[in-house]
């Protein structure tokens, strides 16, 4: 993650705690033994897999010398940098707002000064008391805003659920290749990168699966092993599109050697979001560099559907979208209908609810074959169902 920071790694320390020291969380020695490296290597700041408490902190900042960066700062720092959109920054800034609200610290009755003005004399506020007074109030300008675009983004979601277009969001941990995914997918220019999280906006784009349905594939932030709460919290407007969606196609790094920790990671996450039971499909990205041993087994003794593509090179492509197609439409199948001229008004319900394959304008009736589900019509059209026939291949 350091890298994805622009920044210059010199060292890389493990260290085990057999206890942690209530002020500088590490023990004596390994505070010297950093001080010494900080030194010798000349750095700017060190990077922790953790987080610290403010009191924990300031002491390392104290004894060390050097900024002292903790995991939840390291990943606000990388969101800041790959924002690109008002709402993507709008949630990177909500973000480091709320993780940076219970860290300030002041310094008592130093930064104490009189106001001005009648009915001010006296000591006054501290500045510490107004920096988290002014946070509190963009904290909450920033929710009003992020809940305007919610408000906004669930207009869009009802308006495609009255066109009954099929939802689908890409989700999966972090650099696992959903955008390279939709972008193949949909055929669409959607930006790409080898890299922690590229994607914090969420990106929409449609296509045509082989049954001749519309379907939206929605592209989402990625995941992380410990994501910040405040991450998870302040990115909700975006995540939620994920509780809507009618299928998750849950895109895993197969050639990953942490597999089984990212599967486990974005199952959580989805559990936290209340999305747990919608239906996933998964699907094993990154084949052309081989499958890593816990996805092998995975592939070969799980009963879940999953699918095994290339992104990159388009491989596998079509079993994934005959299985979407599967999956989303089991009661589909081909009808031929007969509407007489004075109902020619449903021609609009079904050009909406199924797929129509022909349709010719007899001096009778408007004889129309189409594939649908009968169900999901409705009995406005069971009169004029002249035949059903038997299911359509995924590949039709």
């Amino acid at each position: 993650m350091v890298q994805s920071a622009s920044g210059e790694i010199a060292d890389a320390l493990i260290v085990r705690l057999r206890e942690i020291t209530a002020g500088t969380f590490l023990t004596r020695g390994r505070v010297q033994q950093l001080k010494a490296c900080a030194e010798a290597f000349e750095l700017t700041g060190i990077v922790f897999d953790q987080d610290f408490s403010p009191v924990q902190v300031r002491n390392l900042t104290d004894e060390i010398g050097v900024r002292i960066i903790g995991r939840s700062e390291l990943i606000l720092d990388i969101f800041a940098r790959r924002a690109r959109t008002h709402e993507g920054k709008l949630q990177v800034e909500l973000a480091q707002l709320q993780y940076l609200l219970p860290r300030l610290i002041g310094k008592g009755f130093v930064l104490s000064r009189l106001g001005g003005g009648i009915g001010t004399r006296g000591p006054g506020e501290t500045k510490l008391e107004m920096d988290r007074r002014r946070i509190a109030a963009r904290i909450a300008h920033l929710r009003h805003e992020l809940n305007a675009l919610r408000r906004h983004r669930d207009t869009q979601r009802k308006r495609r659920v009255r066109s009954q277009v099929l939802t689908i969001a890409l989700i999966g941990y972090t650099n696992a290749g959903k955008s390279t995914l939709l972008r193949t997918l949909t055929q669409a220019e959607v930006h790409v990168a080898d890299q922690l999280f590229a994607t914090l906006d969420p990106t929409a784009r449609k296509t045509i699966l082989p049954d001749g349905r519309l379907a939206v594939f929605t592209d989402t932030v990625g995941f992380i092993h410990r994501l910040p709460p405040a991450l998870l919290d302040a990115f909700k407007a975006t995540l939620e599109e994920i509780c809507y969606a009618d299928l998750l196609l849950h895109v895993v790094d197969a050639s990953s050697p942490l597999f089984e920790r990212e599967v486990a990671t974005t199952e959580q996450i989805l559990a936290d979001l209340g999305a747990g039971q919608k239906p996933i499909l998964r699907v094993y990205n990154k084949i052309d560099r081989g499958l890593s041993e816990a996805a092998a087994e995975r592939l070969r003794s799980s009963e879940e559907e999953a699918v095994a593509i290339s992104a990159l090179y388009k491989v596998g492509i079509l079993d994934l979208l005959n299985a979407i197609t599967r999956i989303t439409s089991p009661n589909r199948q081909r009808i031929r209908l007969s509407i007489p001229y004075e109902r020619c008004d449903l021609l609009g319900q079904l050009y909406a609810k199924a797929t129509v394959e022909k349709i010719a304008y007899e001096n009778a009736a408007i004889e129309v074959e189409a594939i649908a589900d009968l169900q999901g019509l409705g009995s406005a059209f069971s009169p004029y169902v002249v035949r059903e026939q038997s299911k359509p291949t995924s590949s039709e």
